[in-house]
């Protein structure tokens, strides 16, 4: 196996060449075969200093046989080209559409109205205006009559009446009633101020100056390397940028709206007819029309920012014999919107040659559901546990094109409270989804960087580093079973975005959740790919795409779907295909006032089901592959055939209780274990008289893949997952307590029982290594017996000697060891913990926003004896 699966981003400030070297030397002897080259920022990007690291850095990496990535930019999140492009082209900068507009009573002769005075910068005191700071370009002067003065608008009022401008003015005759004047302009202002010199993302020239300040400059300098050991780009969060948050700004007043020159033509052709006089709508939700008008602008710029961003650059990389990923914006479901967003999770990610997310602070055992406060605002617990992950792995699944892969950015903003233990269960928390490649964030040179920690090597200082390579050759086994294989689901679940465009929605997170809590695996598809033929087909009663198949496809509540869409589902259901509708039928096809296609499908083979009985249903349907024999909410499942042999992954994320559980498996295998973390197989018990059937017990963070049985791979060890029922001698002390820095120890000395080390009262601010002993004897008859030690609690990284034995390591709880045979009448047990930089380095913003983990060995500890 190689180290492939571990892709650290490695931060560049401009350090000494030792020290780049060391920190390379230090990834490739704990399990790292590749990372990404990230200025963050490095004082000399793309001049003199930036070539000369890079040369460091490419050649360190080619003495090891690594792999190096390039970071796309001075900075995340990717597109501002180190400042170039608003130096050198800033026509080529963001550009916004803005609204004002002014209501007038009528009848009203010669009527004058001043628009000069909107487009002018400086030129309104007091009142915000897109142009305050910069002029800004007149588009469109619009004339609309209000329905009884409200914000409804009589869309065969609507007119043109740009024409009549002279001199900045129009005089006009203003009908009898209520009116309101639009004033559409093309602006800088109102957007996210962040990004605002960043390319645009809709223009095809604009995203061609950025490659061409950016990945051609590298090109020139290292194309021998393209393809060899540089294997590709990196790009980070980029995204429309018109407002600086992650909630649905569509039609909310103020909003601008991203803009480019390509954008009209390109809705009119959309819309089917001109769409200038309908702009007023994306700055309303009051009439019917606005459904089919906010629908149209987001299906319209997220093909474009598709095409002429991550398209464009993901040509020119494949072009060039290198690779190009990365991710967007996906947090709170911004996938699917405007400002943080790129609008489309799946077109964004369709020019990239894997799928992609990240994990920084989002997730956290237990936060299934509602909101969970962090120093980035507010998160979406739903979203982030059971949708991200998931729509990443969905994206190459159904894409060819990526082969398999799917990344993910993870660890980064956890503070330095995030330790190897959470590290081993976050694991498991996107494997388990389908992500198969590991993105630490992120080994940084500059010690102390207080940029987003944790910082895994940090100049030698991080206690954990030690231990990071038992986390390391656990992550690389995992992602090595789950790659180069096929992934096999049950359910295909549609994405949500074109119907949260244009209604009420149900996010499709929330069919997810039922069934993963049920051990019913799906992917998220997109209706794209739905709707393309040369992309999907259904035969044996299954949908195919790629190489993925699935038995059931679900549609989450949508109150709007495209006629395309819904003339799909109609003949896919024709076809064979089972259809569940949840919570209701859709209500409205885009661009049609009534249409055929809601009573076809209401009167069609789809089922309307409801949350709660999705999962009885399947079953009942034999819609299912695997069937645990009680309600199992926190195990997953996850099923991967490679090299002709199913396996599944299987993980508990109950922090708190072991899980048992009879599984029931695919008629035709008999089925072995293997622990990736021992990296051993053993036999599973199987169910008297039911041969498909097995006895599972995971422990808290455990894992294990299930195999057809293969003899020459077992043995009888066993996984020590519980202690067994037995002669208990518990170990209370007294304990000889010892800190690894002389100067702690003092306050250890009077200490001979075990409690929690940052107390107040003893090492409150100690990280580091702790050092237990104790002696204690046995009878001959224990002797006889098998024994077996429980450390009980452990915060968090712990080493076992007994009697001069190395026992090993473990990261994660159960701390149990197997003592057989290696116990004396008097014996010496020696446990070395860790615990994590946090106490040490836990003033930052980060890590002040979460609740700390006691230090230290804290028990009950242990010893029984059975036999």
């Amino acid at each position: 196996m190689e180290n492939r699966y571990l892709r650290p981003l490695f931060w560049q400030h401009g350090e000494k060449k030792e020290i780049l070297v060391e920190e390379i030397e230090q990834m490739y002897q704990n399990g790292v075969g590749e990372f990404i080259v990230e200025s963050r920022p490095h004082p000399d990007y793309l001049s003199y200093g930036w070539w000369r690291d890079l040369d460091i850095i490419i050649e360190a990496a080619k003495q090891r046989d690594m792999g190096v990535w390039i970071f796309d930019d001075s900075s995340y999140p990717s597109g501002v080209a180190a400042g170039k492009i608003a130096k050198l082209y800033p026509e080529m900068t963001k550009r916004y559409m803005g609204e004002y507009h002014i209501d007038v009573m009528g009848p009203r002769k010669e009527a004058t109205i001043n628009i000069g005075a909107w487009v002018k910068k400086n030129t309104v005191v007091g009142v915000e205006n897109l142009a305050d700071t910069e002029e800004s370009k007149l588009l469109y002067v619009l004339l609309a009559k209000r329905n009884n003065g409200t914000e409804s608008l009589d869309e065969t009022s609507i007119c043109d009446i740009t024409s009549l401008i002279q001199d900045g003015k129009i005089v006009m005759d203003i009908p009898e009633g209520s009116w309101r004047i639009f004033i559409i302009v093309e602006t800088r202002n109102g957007g996210e101020e962040w990004t605002k010199n960043y390319a645009n993302p809709l223009s095809k020239e604009a995203m061609g100056k950025f490659i061409e300040i950016i990945y051609e400059e590298h090109y020139k300098h290292y194309s021998q390397e393209f393809g060899k050991t540089i294997k590709g780009f990196f790009c980070d969060e980029p995204r429309f940028g018109n407002a600086a948050g992650y909630e649905d700004t569509m039609w909310k007043k103020g909003v601008v709206y991203p803009y480019s020159h390509e954008l009209m033509d390109a809705l009119d052709q959309r819309f089917g007819k001109e769409f200038k006089t309908y702009l007023p709508y994306l700055w309303s939700n009051e009439d019917a029309v606005c459904k089919d008008v906010h629908y149209c602008y987001m299906d319209t710029v997220t093909k474009l920012f598709a095409q002429n961003f991550t398209g464009q650059i993901g040509d020119w990389c494949r072009a060039h014999q290198v690779k190009f990923i990365g991710h967007v914006v996906e947090d709170n479901g911004v996938h699917a919107r405007l400002g943080y967003g790129a609008g489309h999770f799946f077109r964004a990610m369709e020019g990239m040659d894997s799928g992609g997310l990240d994990v920084v602070y989002h997730v956290w055992p237990d936060h299934t559901e509602g909101r969970f406060t962090s120093p980035f605002g507010y998160l979406d617990n739903r979203f982030f546990y059971w949708g991200i992950s998931k729509m990443a792995s969905s994206a190459t699944h159904i894409d060819s094109k990526k082969d398999g892969e799917t990344i993910c950015e993870i660890f980064g903003a956890y503070g330095w409270q995030l330790g190897l233990k959470m590290m081993k269960w976050l694991t498991d928390h996107v494997c388990v989804r389908g992500i198969n490649l590991l993105i630490p964030h992120a080994f940084s040179p500059k010690y102390p960087d207080y940029d987003c920690p944790p910082h895994f090597y940090a100049g030698g200082h991080n206690p954990q580093w030690p231990y990071f390579s038992r986390w390391s050759s656990y992550a690389n086994r995992v992602c090595d079973r789950l790659s180069h294989g096929i992934h096999r689901a049950t359910a295909a679940v549609l994405y949500h975005a074109e119907a949260e465009w244009g209604g009420t929605y149900e996010p499709f997170e929330q069919v997810v959740q039922e069934l993963a809590q049920n051990q019913l695996d799906c992917d998220v598809v997109p209706a794209d790919y739905l709707v393309d033929e040369t992309k999907s087909k259904v035969a044996g009663e299954k949908l195919w795409i790629n190489q993925e198949s699935y038995q059931v496809l679900i549609i989450p509540y949508v109150q709007s779907v495209s006629q395309k869409l819904a003339q799909t589902l109609l003949d896919l259901s024709e076809k064979g295909l089972p259809i569940v509708f949840m919570s209701g039928y859709p209500e409205h096809i885009y661009f049609q006032q009534e249409s055929p296609w809601i009573r076809k499908l209401k009167e069609s083979k789809a089922v309307l089901l409801s949350y709660g009985s999705l999962a009885e249903w399947m079953r009942g349907q034999g819609y299912f592959d695997v069937k645990l024999d009680s309600y199992q909410p926190q195990i997953r499942v996850y099923h991967y055939d490679k090299e002709n042999h199913p396996s599944y992954f299987i993980t508990n994320e109950d922090v708190h209780h072991e899980r048992k559980f009879v599984i029931t498996l695919p008629k035709g295998n008999d089925w072995m274990a293997y622990d990736a973390m021992e990296d051993r197989f053993y036999e599973l018990e199987q169910k008297k008289g039911e041969a498909d059937s097995y006895y599972l017990t995971l422990a808290s963070y455990q894992s294990v893949f299930l195999y057809p049985k293969a003899k020459e791979c077992v043995d009888s060890w066993k996984p020590l997952v519980m202690l067994p029922e037995g002669e208990i001698l518990q170990l209370d002390g007294p304990w000889q307590i010892q800190a690894e820095k002389k100067e702690a120890s003092l306050k250890l000395k009077d200490v001979h029982t075990l409690r929690n080390i940052s107390s107040p009262d003893l090492l409150p601010e100690y990280s580091g290594g702790l050092d237990y002993r104790i002696s204690f004897e046995i009878t001959d008859e224990q002797m006889k017996k098998n024994a077996y030690l429980s450390l009980g609690e452990v915060y968090e990284t712990c080493e076992l000697k007994i009697n001069g034995t190395y026992l090993g390591c473990k990261i994660v709880p159960p701390y149990l060891f197997d003592l057989s045979g290696l116990l004396q009448r008097e014996n010496q047990l020696e446990v070395h913990v860790v615990n994590t930089f946090v106490k040490e380095k836990g003033d930052n913003r980060f890590d002040r926003a979460m609740v700390q983990e006691p230090s230290g060995l804290l028990g009950e500890v242990k010893v029984v004896f059975v036999g």
